[in-house]
């Protein structure tokens, strides 16, 4: 059953007048390749986390704008409700946490709207001191009562933020004794607590809740079933919450979201660009909270994030001088067709890591893949280092499971299942998938082996993935049928679990917690165990491991667990991606970090503006 991967690509090239795809060659010496490229291959997987691709002697300017080019539309800028990391990766510059990461050491602890925070020695109430000079972006002050209002937003049962609440499960009670003093009292020493506790967005209650329906309910009156289902009020401002116009501020006259951060929000309009604004008035302009950046938070005038579906645009939006920033590029633009010296003269090219991964999701409560002897015979029949090589051109990093492969968490002992058709062969039929009627399709107890792969309509690879997967599998008969669902409609597919198969991308930390994907409390009611993976044990591992405050115990019930997940194969773990990306060398102190994104545009800043002429397409 074995087969060259070579003409899985003839099969592909016959299909381009219908797909439109792309034939690429990978280099045979990938390590040349990246030389050959022109490209700076960023690794912060060591002791350095922050690398500046584009340092110099100047004094740093204030002025200017960037233009990034991205493929995806977020679905709304509520930070709570929308799931897409597009829109996170935009809010991120308006709101602002508690505490966050510090970039040096990994961990999440340092203070950002807070000067300084306490841990009781029971590790279970958490006291947050606000600076007392901050301001909202309209001039009113940011107090303890909005850091208080946005928790109980969070935990609003009603809210449509399952994924997130999750973490805020063994909150007891949270209190502002004063303007300035918020603490949180939790029931459990939970191993991640500062970073959830103190590191979600504070949102201002006078937009929110400017009537103040949410100040009569406490922490424990939105946990308490009793309450919040005989109350109408919780429920009508949770339905107001998700249906506010500032969820979608768009057209001619929007309504304008508040913050506290860098950058305000400038404008939407759908389908061409998102605008943000310095912040002239940001008050902790000179002393940025983020370690080993520049000392001051922001300094061009305007972001402006374009949105360009096409890769293909985007590369000549670029050229063109219509774009400044390609945060992720196709790997045969970034290796074949951007090495001329005119290119590499007005743009540097990067490639950089974060913590995120792609995967094959099944939904374990199909009649097709509720067998794991069935899902491990998926993941046998696809050629991921193939797909990697040839499509990819090596930039994925093989990955076993959903933890950072540079994290202690990963279990590092566990070698991926091969890539093995006659294996896979001989599971489908052991598990009962065997063409009983001779129409050339397997089949089981009446049921013929046929599903659905759902792809994004942007997302080039996941079709190319698709229509590998469609000519392999009707080979040994089994029939796939793709289709294609524009973003909106994927996601909420995928929240009410209506899907066979999907190809996505999580985007985690440095350290994680697999409770939002994997633990069975979080299948159905829009949570994010969208395929329904269950499992006694790593249920019970997950819960054990929140609460174990010994790192090295914590990281053996973590690689317990992904032997779990390597058994029953709920997933085909695909790669942690290197993604590919440029920039125009008219910005400086182009700084790169280890956490999504990847990069952080407050410390660009864009030295005497040159006119260019764009370049030819």
């Amino acid at each position: 059953m074995k087969r060259s991967f070579l003409i899985q690509i003839a099969i592909l090239l016959a299909l381009i007048i219908f797909t439109n795809i792309i034939k690429v060659k990978k280099p045979a010496n990938t390590e040349n390749a990246f030389g050959q490229a022109g490209g700076i291959k960023v690794d912060l997987t060591g002791d350095q986390k922050i690398f500046n691709s584009s340092p110099t002697l100047e004094t740093p300017r204030t002025g200017g704008t960037l233009v990034k080019a991205e493929s995806a539309e977020p679905e709304n800028l509520n930070y709570y409700t929308s799931t897409s990391a597009a829109a996170t990766r935009f809010l991120d510059y308006i709101y602002e946490p508690l505490v966050t990461y510090d970039f040096e050491t990994w961990n999440y602890d340092r203070p950002v709207l807070a000067e300084r925070y306490e841990i009781s020695d029971d590790l279970k109430t958490y006291t947050f001191h606000l600076h007392k000079n901050i301001t909202w972006q309209d001039g009113k002050p940011l107090t303890s009562r909005d850091v208080l209002f946005s928790l109980k937003a969070i935990m609003n049962p009603y809210v449509d933020d399952a994924p997130q609440r999750t973490y805020y499960k063994n909150v007891e009670d949270a209190w502002a004794s004063d303007a300035y003093t918020f603490a949180i009292r939790t029931s459990d020493t939970y191993f991640l607590n500062l970073q959830f506790m103190g590191g979600f967005a504070v949102m201002p209650r006078h937009q929110w809740d400017p009537k103040g329906m949410m100040d009569r309910f406490s922490i424990s009156d939105l946990q308490n079933p009793q309450i919040f289902a005989n109350d109408s009020d919780i429920k009508e401002w949770a339905d107001s919450f998700n249906t506010n116009p500032l969820n979608r501020p768009v057209g001619d006259n929007p309504p304008k979201l508040i913050g506290s951060g860098p950058y305000e929000f400038g404008r939407w309009v759908t389908g061409e660009y998102m605008m943000l604004l310095r912040n002239k008035n940001y008050w902790n302009a000179d002393n940025t909270y983020i370690p080993g950046f520049t000392e001051k938070a922001g300094y061009l005038d305007t972001i402006i994030v374009k949105s360009i579906t096409d890769p293909t645009a985007m590369l000549t939006a670029l050229k063109a001088g219509e774009v400044d920033f390609l945060p992720r590029m196709r790997a045969i633009q970034y290796f074949e067709q951007t090495n001329t010296p005119d290119f590499l003269e007005r743009f540097q090219k990067v490639t950089f890591v974060v913590p995120a991964y792609s995967y094959l999701g099944w939904n374990n409560d199909r009649p097709y893949f509720n067998d794991k002897r069935v899902r491990r015979a998926m993941t046998m029949l696809i050629d991921r280092d193939g797909y990697n090589q040839y499509i990819g051109y090596d930039l994925g990093i093989p990955t076993i499971g959903p933890f950072y492969p540079y994290s202690p968490q990963y279990n590092q002992n566990i070698e991926r299942w091969p890539y093995d058709p006659d294996e896979a062969v001989r599971l489908l039929e052991e598990a009962g998938w065997i063409d009983h009627d001779g129409d050339g399709i397997r089949d089981k107890d009446g049921v013929p082996f046929k599903f659905i792969f759902s792809v994004s309509s942007g997302s080039r690879n996941s079709k190319l993935l698709a229509l590998m997967m469609k000519e392999d599998l009707k080979k040994i008969g089994i029939v796939v049928n793709i289709r294609q669902l524009e973003w909106s409609v994927y996601v909420e597919n995928l929240r009410d679990r209506q899907f066979d198969c999907v190809m996505l991308l999580w985007i985690g930390g440095l350290q994680s917690d697999p409770y939002q994907i994997w633990h069975s409390d979080n299948i159905g009611n829009r949570g994010s165990n969208y395929i329904g993976f269950r499992n006694a044990e790593a249920d019970s591992l997950i819960i054990a491991a929140r609460f174990e405050m010994d790192a090295e115990k914590r990281d053996a019930m973590y690689w317990r667990f992904q032997e779990i997940l390597h058994d029953e194969q709920p997933y085909t773990f695909m790669y942690y991606q290197r993604d590919p990306g440029a920039f125009d060398r008219q910005f400086k102190d182009v700084k790169w970090i280890p956490i999504r994104p990847g990069y952080h545009n407050t410390s660009w800043w864009r030295s005497p503006n040159v006119s260019r002429p764009g370049m030819a397409p």
